[in-house]
């Protein structure tokens, strides 16, 4: 499962990814974000990532295009997960990322959610 919020008045957005992520799953959360970026200014990104069971071969092709795409349109990013593999990766593709990224435990999902408010 893959979601996406954003509220009206705000620059954050939230992605939850929780098992799963299917194609159908990706198109729904593209169209969404693409939607955001296109009125354009810089958003926030906070990811969520509850549980990780991997991707369709579809959705990753998606995940990799749209997301080196969308960076250029989000200034900071809070990873949320306890997966020791997504903070390094996190950790690494922020020295090339035009975005700020910063990477916290789930149980510090409020101090990421705080730091993207103030960022």
């Amino acid at each position: 499962m893959l979601t996406y919020t954003k509220k009206p008045d705000s620059t954050v957005a939230e992605i939850v990814v929780d098992g799963q992520i299917t194609d159908e799953d990706m198109n729904t959360v593209i169209a969404a974000m693409q939607a955001d970026l296109d009125k354009g200014g810089k958003l926030k990104l906070l990811e969520d990532v509850r549980e990780f069971k991997g991707m369709e071969p579809a959705a990753f092709f998606k995940d990799v295009r749209f997301g080196l795409a969308m960076m250029k349109g989000v200034s900071h990013v809070a990873l949320v997960t306890d997966a020791s593999w997504l903070r390094m990766i996190a950790d690494t593709f922020g020295k090339v990322s035009p975005a700020t990224i910063k990477t916290f435990d789930r149980a510090h999902i409020d101090e990421a959610r705080t730091w993207l408010q103030a960022a």
